[in-house]
Order: structure tokens, then sequence, then C-alpha cells
């Protein structure tokens, strides 16, 4: 199994590929969220070009599955530009490549629209008004509200996607095109390949409490411009997909842009969280791109990994100071790797930049993290790496007798073990230093 987190500036956009079961076999592939513009052009369709070189004989590539966690355009458009490549190629070789599976949420699924109904209530005049004029200038209005801005943004850019996938015959959600939420009960459960997707968020009772929000305000002559601004605060937190991936004795935790607390409500709803043990994981993908507004100590302290991952350049603070301080908190002896897609100088740079851009100063001590990494890099026990994120990791071991395995399940979830994952065996340690991937 290989973990590739792509340069998406202050996004994500991760790729994950699964050895086949037999020598030469086609890996599954797996695609995790596209960034923002500027994304796919620059970074993603040079991997799936690269992609098409080690396996000539598959023109075109399969991706075995796209996830895109949730509806922001950090996540969403580099999947929105692969898409319309793909759809409008006229090439005599054929589009780069083809996708049988969509992973996603639709907003107007999450609040039970049918489909462009949020849009179209979302169109009202008082919301347009709380927009302005960056919405077609209208009379009286001399700023936009930029909450409301993203929201009709995020929006329209859910709905592309959903005509997309609808057009070029891509199954959402599949078996069924159900939601995909864990009840607290039984987390629904889908086969890629040889790996196993569980989902741990989003949780039920967030999407109901939603839903219920939804049809209260919506119906209040005043209520939606208030709505915008709440929902852009809340959906991204509420409605990120929460996947723990496995393949045998491997497991990543992709978090999306989900809050700490939430995403270990659901882990200790089913069953993977319990006691005084952390939950071991060989990859955790920080939770919106290292912004400590989504973390606490709890979360660190919960969740234990071999490799952490942060995918985010500097804008808007992320990744947060304070949220690298957690990670040393709670793990003071080490024995990790800390991955950046872009470097810590980089970070503090676009930092300071995107800082001065509003007026704001920037304090090295205060705000950066450069000093915390070049310190890390000195320590015997914590490793970083800059830049390029890739991560072999050991999934073509053969199970553990002991360590539970899914079923293989494609059309109906199942109840979730409840059990502790163990990190891989393969790693070899070196005396109070971290793992180091093959």
């Amino acid at each position: 199994m290989r973990f590739e987190a792509l340069k998406a500036r202050y996004g994500d956009c991760l790729f994950l590929t699964f050895d086949g079961a037999m020598a030469g076999a086609e890996p599954t592939r797996l695609l995790v969220d596209g960034g923002p513009g500027t994304v796919f052009q620059n970074a993603l369709k040079t991997r799936l070009e690269a992609e098409l070189r080690a396996h000539p004989g598959e023109a075109p590539v399969t991706l075995d599955a796209v996830l895109v966690s949730h509806i922001d355009e950090d996540h969403i458009l580099g999947i929105l530009d692969l898409l319309e490549e793909v759809r409008d190629d006229r090439s005599p070789g054929g589009p780069l490549c083809e996708v049988r599976w969509l992973f996603h949420n639709s907003f107007d699924a999450l609040i039970g629209e049918g489909e462009g109904g949020a849009a179209r209530n979302l169109q009202a005049s008082d919301v347009l008004a709380a927009v302005g004029t960056s919405m077609g200038g209208l009379q009286g209005v001399s700023s936009p509200d930029p909450s409301a801005l993203l929201v009709l943004q995020s929006y329209g850019q859910g709905s592309r996607l959903a005509s997309l996938a609808a057009a070029m015959k891509i199954r959402r959600n599949p078996p069924d095109a159900a939601v995909l939420m864990f009840d607290g009960v039984t987390a629904p459960v889908r086969r890629l390949g040889p790996a196993t997707l569980t989902f741990f968020g989003p949780l039920q009772a967030e999407v109901e409490a939603l839903r219920r929000k939804w049809a209260t305000e919506v119906k209040k002559p005043d209520g939606r411009a208030a709505l915008a601004a709440y929902l852009d605060k809340s959906i991204p937190n509420l409605s990120s997909l929460v996947v723990l991936v496995e393949q045998n004795d491997v497991s990543i935790l992709l978090t999306g842009d989900a809050r700490g607390d939430k995403i270990l409500d659901g882990l200790r709803a089913g069953g993977r969280l319990g006691g005084v043990q952390p939950l071991k994981v060989d990859i955790l993908k920080l939770p919106h791109h290292g912004s400590s507004r989504n973390l606490d100590d709890d979360f660190f302290q919960a969740i234990h990994a071999d490799h952490y991952v942060v995918s985010g350049d500097g804008t808007h603070g992320n990744p947060d100071r304070e949220t690298l301080q957690m990670l040393e908190r709670a793990r003071p002896d080490g024995g990790f790797v800390v991955h950046l897609t872009y470097s810590a100088a980089h970070c503090d740079q676009t930092h300071r930049d995107w800082k001065q851009a509003r007026q704001r100063s920037f304090d090295p001590a205060q705000d950066g993290i450069s000093d915390i990494i070049d310190r890390w890099k000195k320590s015997p026990s914590i490793e970083v790496r800059e830049d390029v994120v890739s991560i072999q990791l050991p999934g073509d071991a053969p199970p553990r007798p002991h360590h539970p395995r899914p079923r293989p399940i494609s059309d109906t979830p199942r109840p979730v073990a409840k059990s502790t994952l163990r990190p891989s065996s393969d790693y070899k340690l070196k005396p109070g230093g971290p793992p180091r991937p093959g």
C-alpha cells in the first residue's frame, strides 16, 4: 500500500494505491479530494500521467474510487477539473483515466432535499443581499458577506459534481446511493479491492440536527441569510467523511475537515476507542490542514500514529504552531514521522504574506512553525519529511490471526468490530527513534 499527499496548496489531494493479490496485477486506486484551483493541472494530472506510464497496458488509468470528503473548494475543485477533462477528452488515445465509484455526500442529500433544492432555497433574495456586490452588484449593498458567498459557491460546486457523476455514469455511494453516515451502532463498510473502508463520520445525530436547523430556518422570511453563515461554519466540520482505510494490519485514518471531538465520538461509538489505550494507526491525516481550531490535546492523546501527515501551505495559518505543540505534548518520547506537503519555511512565508495582506502582524515565535520543525529535525526520536509525501506501507503482509478482519461486503454495512488497532509489525524502530517507511 502506498499513500501520497500531493502538493495541493491549502487543500487536500491524496492518492492511495493498493497492490493486487497476484504479482503483476493492476493496483487498486483511491483518490481522496482534489485540492483547490490549479492543483489538477499542476499536481494531480502529472501524478495520473506517471501512473499511466507505469501501467501502459491499462490506458485509461482506472480510479476505482474517488472520495470527496465534503463540499469545500479546497477539496472539490481539483476533482471537478479532473472529471470535466475526462468528460471532454476527444484525443485519439482516449481519456487519461476512468472513475468507477464516487464517495461523496452532497449537501442536498445531507439535508434531505431533492437534487438542487438547497441551492434554490439559498438563492433567495435575502441571501443574495447578504452576498452583495460579488454576486451581481445589488443596489444598496456595499460589501459582500464572505460566509454567504462561500456557501453559495460551495453548493454550486457540489451540484456540478453531482451532474458530472450522473452524466459520466459514475456510481455514487454504492451500492444504494444513500448518505454515508454513522448511526452510532453500525458503521458503513465498503470493500475496495483488497482494502476495507469504514466510515465513522459524519455522525447521523449531527446530520439530523443539521436537517432540523435547515427545516426551521429556511422557512423564516429573514432566516436564510443567517442560515448561510451558519452553514459555512458547520458543513465542513459536521459533514466531512471520516474513513478508516485498512488492508490487513495496515491502517490509515482520513479525516477531511472534521472536528477532532466528532472524530473521537465516531471512533468510540464504533468500538475502536475505549479504555486507556490510544487507537494506533499507521497514518493519520490531520484534520483541516492542521488547524488548531479543529483539534485539542485529547485528540492527539487518543490517536497515536506512526506517520502524521499535514496538507497545507501556510494559508490561513495552517498548519498551526499550536497543533504541533499539541502533538509534542501527547507524544513526548517521539517515535513518529511528521510529513509536510510544503517546507516549514514555505508555510511560514505564506502565513506571513497572508497576514500582511490583511494588515496583521506575523510573529515567528507565536505564529511560525519553523523553529519547532528545526528542533524536531535534530531530535533522535522524531523524523520530519518536507515537500514530498510518499509513504510505502507493507499492505500485502498476511493478517495476524488475532486481528479481526471485516468480511468482504459491498452491499450492506456490518457492525464494527470492537477492537484496538495495532501498528504494523514490519517497521523497525531505531532505539528511541521513529519508524521509517519502506
